[in-house]
Order: C-alpha cells, then sequence, then structure tokens
C-alpha cells in the first residue's frame, strides 16, 4: 500500500484509531508495533506502507487504516 503523506500524518491517522502499542525507528523505515503483535511499517522514502502480522488481524487493521485515511482526519 502506497500512503503519500508525511510521518507525523501517518502518526496522527495512527493515534485517531486509539490502539496501544509504539513507535520505534528502524533504519530507513519507522515502526508501530501494536500489543496485539501487529505492526505498521513505513518508509518514508518511498510511501511504502506495509501491515503485518495475524493474518485476519492485519487485514482488519488495514481496513481501520483505509478509513481512517478516507476521513482525512
Amino acid at each position: 500500500m502506497h500512503f503519500s503523506g508525511s510521518l507525523d500524518a501517518l502518526k496522527a491517522h495512527v493515534a485517531a484509531l486509539e490502539l496501544p502499542g509504539h513507535w520505534s525507528h528502524e533504519g530507513v523505515f519507522e515502526v508501530f508495533r501494536l500489543e496485539a503483535g501487529e505492526m505498521i511499517n513505513f518508509w518514508p522514502g518511498s510511501g511504502e506502507l506495509q501491515v503485518k502480522g495475524h493474518p485476519e488481524r492485519s487485514a482488519a487493521l488495514l481496513a481501520q487504516l483505509t478509513s481512517q485515511f478516507g476521513s482525512g482526519a
């Protein structure tokens, strides 16, 4: 998936979901690790965004993110 916004914009979208977790810098990408185990990986240079983890929970998280992006929040 591609996210054309900034890291700060992505962080705002993720914060709006009110999911427990934390951000960390991993070299060329940023990662949000949810307490449930899923991860949101983001490469600011290219806009690449990946959701990793349990297939069903990852799909649900991706749907939440996509909806949040569409809300313009």
